[in-house]
């Protein structure tokens, strides 16, 4: 039977205690107001020589020093490095490229090709404050055609890191990888990598503070979005209005140490298949998930999540890995409020996967319609429940209801 608290999520959070772990409280995500970016002010405009139709044989003379003597002169100043098209030349081929506090602008109806950075250096290297990469043209690591495990895009202890309406296509490992720092936004982004190719996340965001990714459009091979925790904690970040094509899902881990904490998912989409219609080798929709180390994940809110052609639909897990050392993952204060399920794959099923009963998951389900409501491995966890018809049930799983505000989202596919 519900509780007679008020359904306003304040009054939730503070009256809410039976049978879940920690008091119910909406993560409310990246700290900053982030608004639509603008272009930086030009620093240097570089012309193309060459042509796309030289995508599968590189000149063997390419741009990388004079795409990186332009970046070296800008560095720092936050202007732009414009790569543009002229003529019938639309394409720069370049090898790895460091950008330290500038930007680099791929402008319409160009690419920027990834040559000669066939072992795990990456093509662009992120640095400093206030360095951004904007399109409206792509960036594509030849991903297809190269040896290797390169990044295409890496960001390392950023302040106010932008990219923007830029597109990411054929990276070859994780397409843009973020790691240490205050401050990234990555909005209409576009990644078009194939859902197949192994641990090519679409976006990685690691082990900093405020970050949000939205407007976006994805397709990737592996977790779509992951939060991370590698080398310290993350906390404040957004993601929204985004959609996923045959990923691995919205995911927090797959890490074993640090603390993840005020994560905000809201008004996304997940597609089990890629945009050709194949379906994912691993079709994960809301997905959190650690080994048993010394993880601490709470306060993270997934907020109207529409799935078509997934498989693991909800999934918080705590033995996703393995831990040598045993260890205290914590997963708390896990918020689902608002999930739509169409079309789920033959076999489809949510889990909540507690350590034990010292370490159970503490989940929150709210305005869940799942149109596959089988469950697989749930164990220790207590789980509040509020018009919710994914009903966790297993050993040292207990539930007890809630209120609180919200709907199913209503989707469009």
């Amino acid at each position: 039977m519900k509780n007679t608290c008020k359904a306003s999520l304040l009054i939730a959070a503070l009256c809410l205690a039976a049978g879940a772990a920690d008091a119910q409280t909406v993560a409310t995500g990246d700290s900053r107001t982030v608004t639509q970016p603008a272009y930086p002010t030009v620093c240097q405009t570089i012309n193309a020589r060459f042509s796309s139709s030289q995508r599968s044989s590189p000149p063997t003379s390419d741009d990388t020093t004079n795409i990186q003597n332009a970046l070296n002169a800008c560095a720092g100043t936050g202007k732009s490095v414009v790569l543009a098209a002229s003529g019938s030349n639309d394409a720069f081929y370049a090898g790895s490229l460091t950008i330290n506090g500038e930007g680099l602008v791929i402008a319409s109806g160009t690419t920027l090709y990834g040559n000669n950075y066939s072992s795990n250096a990456n093509l662009l290297a992120f640095t400093g404050t206030n360095a951004s990469l904007m399109g409206p043209g792509t960036v594509d690591g030849r991903g297809d055609l190269i040896s290797g495990t390169p990044r295409l895009v890496q960001a390392s202890n950023i302040t106010n890191f932008i990219v923007y309406n830029v597109t990411l296509a054929q990276a070859a490992h994780p397409n843009l990888y973020v790691e240490g720092g205050n401050g990234f936004t990555a909005w209409s982004v576009s990644i078009r990598t194939p859902a197949t190719r192994k641990n090519a996340d679409g976006i990685d965001i690691d082990s900093l503070t405020n970050a949000t990714v939205t407007n976006s459009d994805i397709e990737a091979g592996d977790d779509g979005i992951a939060v991370k925790t590698n080398s310290g904690n993350i906390s404040n970040v957004t993601v929204s209005n985004t959609r996923l094509h045959g990923t691995h899902g919205l995911s927090v881990g797959s890490i074993d140490q640090n603390t993840v904490s005020n994560i905000l998912f809201k008004n996304n989409y997940v597609y089990g298949n890629d945009l050709s219609g194949t379906a994912s080798t691993d079709a994960n929709g809301i997905n959190v998930k650690t080994g048993p180390c010394s993880l601490t994940v709470k306060q993270v809110s997934y907020i109207d999540t529409c799935m078509t052609n997934v498989k693991h639909l909800i999934v918080m897990d705590t033995n996703y890995n393995t831990c040598s050392t045993g260890g205290s993952p914590s997963l708390s204060n896990i918020l689902v409020n608002g999930v739509y399920s169409t079309e789920s794959v033959s076999g489809a099923y949510t889990k909540i996967d507690g350590r034990n009963s010292s370490y159970p998951v503490g989940a929150w389900l709210a305005n869940v319609d799942l149109d596959a409501t089988a469950q697989s491995g749930d164990q220790y966890a207590t789980v509040g429940l509020d018009n919710s018809n994914d009903k966790p049930s297993g050993t040292g799983v207990t539930t007890s209801s809630f209120t609180t505000s919200g709907s199913v989202p209503s989707c469009s596919f």
